[in-house]
């Protein structure tokens, strides 16, 4: 287009996980039946309570500007679950709420991070993440989780990465997209050495939005809780996954300061002036009431038991393998060796301009056997050469699960057929 855009919008890149939205609408224009298995969100709705105190805030006539950092009795709530369930001491006025989960991951990088700070943050992780490191102009330093240690990362692997440069450190666990969970003395691991070796004024964000998601009786530990850690740590959270609120966009992020908070405020303010009170209120009734919690308990009684089911499904198929997740809701597939098999591997390598191979094996398991899901680049780029995963959400019921796995060990074989998808450029280029 010419001038027409500026510079700055091309740093944003695009995210795969809304690029498949419009593939699956192709797909199924040329007549496919796609079993999505992309979709990150609770396959149930928002609960009764929750709607009717929106309905009850609008009908009294709640609907009108509001505090740009968050309704007060919202943030007192936010506060006290905080103080309570991380044993630190948090007041309202650290506390920033926001229209969704992604706005505190922007805010940060925006108030944080100048042209050249270093910014770690876990590969394959959430692909905003490296979206802001590389629109602020920071180096980035994707720290790549391993297969063969759960996706989980300690001291060793941390160590070498962090200097003074370091500016932020982003966490994620339980991880999306492979369900890792670091452990309390992985944690504090990690808290002592960007004590040590990170820059002066580093912060750590802590997305912990899947925290209500830990399976196998584990519980959730988070970096705030490790002594010194709440002066450098901003927690991030929302209530799309814990409350299947995914569609009403409300977040929150509690900061070191209450200077901090107000830093951050700018942003709400310049960006959306503020988040809709009724739906503050109907945030507020989800993590005060007792029975929404008993709605998430059974939520995640549900995932891990699909978890169990479909583990041994996807490890029976030959040339996929899949770690154990230990959290979230997601299974994150090895494909390595289907990629090599149905020769992706070997087209990719002959131009630098073609998808990843296993986004390849992404599309060709949609185009032609009718199965919705994730690759590897959808959760980050850089370094991740060589790396051949799909992710698959468990938020979908068990027979849509069992089918979608049955449509990848069918695409996985299918050589002719990838084939044949290969000369038609038009679906994957």
């Amino acid at each position: 287009m010419g001038g027409l855009f500026s510079q700055r919008l091309a740093r944003l890149g695009s995210q795969n996980e809304f690029k498949i939205v419009d593939d699956i609408a192709k797909a199924e224009a040329m007549g496919q039946q796609v079993v999505r298995l992309n979709l990150g969100e609770p396959d149930n709705d928002s609960a009764d309570n929750i709607n009717d105190c929106a309905i009850d805030n609008i009908k009294s006539g709640n609907t009108h500007y509001c505090d740009p950092q968050g309704v007060m009795a919202f943030r007192e709530s936010i506060a006290g679950f905080v103080s309570k369930t991380r044993n630190v001491d948090v007041s309202p006025d650290q506390v920033l709420v926001t229209s969704g989960g992604k706005p505190p991951i922007a805010f940060s990088f925006l108030t944080y991070v100048n042209p050249g700070d270093e910014v770690i943050y876990p590969s394959p992780g959430f692909p905003a993440y490296e979206v802001w490191t590389n629109y602020v102009g920071a180096v980035p330093r994707p720290l790549h989780l391993e297969e063969n240690k759960s996706y989980r990362f300690d001291a060793t692997t941390l160590a070498p990465m962090v200097n003074r440069k370091t500016k932020l450190l982003v966490l994620n666990s339980p991880s999306n997209p492979t369900g890792g969970v670091l452990t309390k003395e992985d944690l504090a691991d990690i808290a002592k050495i960007m004590e040590e070796q990170a820059h002066p004024d580093y912060r750590i964000l802590s997305d912990e939005v899947y925290e209500d998601f830990v399976f196998d009786g584990n519980d959730h530990h988070s970096i705030i809780s490790q002594p010194g850690m709440k002066e450098r740590t901003i927690l991030m959270n929302c209530h799309s996954k814990t409350f299947a609120m995914t569609g009403w966009r409300i977040g929150y992020a509690v900061l070191p300061t209450q200077a901090e908070a107000q830093a951050l405020k700018s942003w709400s303010v310049n960006i959306y002036s503020c988040t809709p009170p009724f739906i503050q209120m109907a945030a507020r009734e989800a993590l005060d009431n007792p029975l929404n919690r008993e709605i998430t308990k059974n939520m995640r009684a549900r995932f891990q038991k699909r978890r169990d089911v479909i583990l041994p499904l996807i490890n029976a198929v030959g040339g996929m393998h899949c770690t154990q997740p230990g959290g979230a809701f997601y299974a994150f597939i090895n494909v390595a060796d289907i990629c090599k098999r149905l020769g992706a591997v070997e087209f990719s390598a002959r131009n630098s301009e073609l998808p990843p191979p296993s986004t390849l094996f992404q599309l060709f398991a949609l185009y032609k056997h009718g199965v919705a899901t994730l690759d590897r680049a959808a959760f980050g780029v850089v370094g991740s050469e060589g790396q051949h995963y799909i992710r698959i959400s468990l938020a979908s019921d068990i027979e849509a699960l069992k089918t979608g796995v049955s449509r990848l060990a069918k695409a996985s074989v299918d050589v002719n057929g990838f084939q044949a998808f290969l000369r038609q450029p038009e679906l994957y280029s």
